[in-house]
């Protein structure tokens, strides 16, 4: 087990949420196979979750797994000198049989938390840059048995968000289209991306800022009909959109950015490399409908949905638990019980 993937403590760094939710599940695969069992997991966000609570999951041990693997999102809010000196003190002596999780999109923690972590548990999930593209994507097909030509890859780029979650969909899409062996080319990617365009997991999100809940839900139909993305694809391109929605605003809403003069929006766009007319037209519907609190509160609502279906519950209530999402985000109602700490019995009464 490489010694970066058995550290009882973490601080995740950084807005590439693919390639950070591909480590934990790393992290936890190697746990699972070490300890012969899965671990408990658990997620919570700094502002609803006190740090106190937090460290009383992580000490406390378990009556059912040998393993407790906790996440902590939003942790760059904690800012008072006792919360942080309480992390970096659990941090310095954490309980051997947990894995915490201290995850922001910003670029650092406190010092206090990273110090107490070492260099070993910091870890900065940077978006792919353009030059890292074309060797990701060659390794990603490389695992169906296809190849792709330079133009392929141009045109595949111009189709396909700049994040993982939605450049591993498009792979995955096309090793659903062609057999193994094959070369792709412009053609091949225009042909099978292009005219999935319309209903992918992206667009489910362009349905949400700009649609009807109708719309909304009946892409989300085509989606799980079509098999084209999992629930968990979905809500991975949820967040992703999300995210990046809630960073334009952070770029141009003074009264957020506080002490900094805020952008305008096409100076946002250029430094959240938003650069495309479409999806430049995409992200400012989206910003007239979520406000920066919105976006927040639905990305929660989302890590709680995913929640749910790693529970199992994906095998009966997949499109019950996703059609609740979307229409928990739509309607700002963020107090459906699959979004505010949920019970499997609340499904079986539902539905």
């Amino acid at each position: 087990m490489p010694d970066n993937k058995k550290l009882p403590c973490y601080a995740l760094c950084g807005p590439e949420v693919g390639k950070r939710n591909a480590f934990i599940k790393d992290v936890i695969a190697l746990w699972t196979r070490a300890d012969g069992a899965p671990p408990e997991r658990y997620t919570f966000y700094a502002g609803e979750t006190s740090v106190d609570e937090l460290l009383g999951v992580a000490r406390n041990g378990s009556l059912f797994s040998s393993r407790r693997v906790i996440e902590y999102r939003n942790t760059e809010t904690v800012t008072t000198k006792a919360e942080i000196a309480a992390l970096a003190d659990y941090a310095k002596s954490p309980d051997t049989d947990a894995v915490l999780f201290l995850i922001t999109d910003a670029y650092s923690l406190p010092k206090a938390i990273e110090t107490a972590i070492g260099p070993a548990g910091k870890l900065m999930f940077w978006e792919l840059r353009e030059f890292e593209k074309p060797a990701w994507v060659r390794e990603e097909l490389s695992h169906y048995g296809l190849t792709i030509d330079d133009d392929g890859l141009s045109t595949l780029f111009e189709l396909v968000e700049n994040e993982t979650s939605a450049l591993d969909s498009a792979c995955t899409m096309l090793a659903a289209y062609f057999p193994q062996g094959k070369h792709l080319t412009s053609s091949d990617i225009e042909s099978t991306l292009s005219k999935s365009r319309e209903e992918d997991a992206f667009s489910l999100f362009d349905r949400m800022a700009s649609g009807g809940l109708d719309t909304a839900l009946g892409v989300l139909d085509a989606l799980l009909a079509d098999r084209q993305s999992d629930a968990t694809q979905i809500v991975a391109a949820l967040v992703w959109s999300l995210r990046k929605t809630e960073r334009l605003h952070l770029l141009t809403d003074a009264g957020i950015v506080a002490g900094n003069k805020p952008m305008s929006l096409d100076a946002a766009f250029l430094q959240g490399k938003v650069t495309s007319k479409t999806a430049q037209h995409r992200f400012k519907a989206a910003m007239q409908r979520y406000s920066a609190k919105d976006c927040s509160l639905a990305v929660r609502a989302c890590s709680a949905t995913e929640a749910a279906l790693r529970s199992g519950l994906a095998t009966f209530f997949e499109r019950p638990l996703l059609q609740l999402l979307i229409v928990s985000i739509m309607s700002r109602d963020y107090g459906q019980p699959a979004l505010s700490g949920w019970k499997e019995e609340e499904y079986y009464r539902l539905y």
